[in-house]
């Protein structure tokens, strides 16, 4: 069967602007279980979701957006790529949650483990990419994606931002999100020593634990 490989990177600190915190501590306290709970929120209510954006839609000053930990995001397109993901949101339809794969937030969490030193990207210091890194842990069907996120201090920063996707014309990590041919996913989150917080975010169309069968379904273990 055809695979199709997407792999989308969510770099806003590198070629968007400056991230600033405004609290004193720079440590991530979330965990990619939070990321995937605050995905799956999205997911299953996108209007509710929308409601949050749209509430944070005075918090422009200018180009500077104002994320709900207290950080400040500078962005490209301004309340206008707010006002975009919120009609999107709108109208999305409702979809079924991601079901948390043990194997893939293993993947996950060894990405974030190597860039730990700083550095970024999908390409791992072994040269693996993200589906090399899946494979480690089971086996991926379907379509499988990857988005990576730098310098947020909690889950919803995180997917705020992936769903607003400034900068991003093509709004590809929203995608990844809103997918209707993903059904598991894995994350984890770690420091970063150049952008003090680093999450990676693995998604598949299916996925079999090792040693289970591929036609076997998946269950949360979480």
């Amino acid at each position: 069967m055809y695979k199709r490989a997407l792999f989308l990177l969510f770099i806003a600190l590198v070629f968007q602007g400056l991230h600033l915190t405004a609290t004193a501590s720079s440590r991530q306290s979330f965990t990619g279980a939070a990321v995937i709970r605050e995905m799956n929120l999205a997911r299953e209510s996108p209007a509710r979701y929308a409601t949050y954006l749209q509430a944070m839609r005075g918090n422009f000053q200018g180009d500077v957006f104002r994320l709900p930990s207290g950080a400040f995001l500078r962005t490209r397109e301004g309340v206008s790529a707010v006002d975009e993901a919120v009609r999107f949101l709108r109208t999305a339809q409702p979809l079924g949650p991601l079901t948390v794969s043990p194997g893939m937030s293993h993947a996950a969490a060894d990405h974030v483990r190597d860039q730990a030193d700083g550095s970024f990207g999908h390409g791992g210091s072994d040269r693996s990419n993200p589906a090399a890194r899946l494979i480690r842990y089971g086996t991926w069907s379907g379509l499988w994606g990857e988005n990576i996120s730098y310098g947020k201090s909690t889950a919803r920063d995180i997917v705020m931002a992936l769903i607003i996707d400034d900068g991003q014309r093509a709004r590809k990590h929203r995608k990844n999100i809103f997918n209707p041919a993903f059904n598991f996913g894995g994350a984890a989150v770690g420091p970063h020593a150049r952008y003090r917080t680093v999450c990676s975010i693995e998604f598949a169309g299916g996925y079999a634990e090792r040693g289970e069968s591929a036609s076997e379904p998946l269950f949360a273990r979480n």
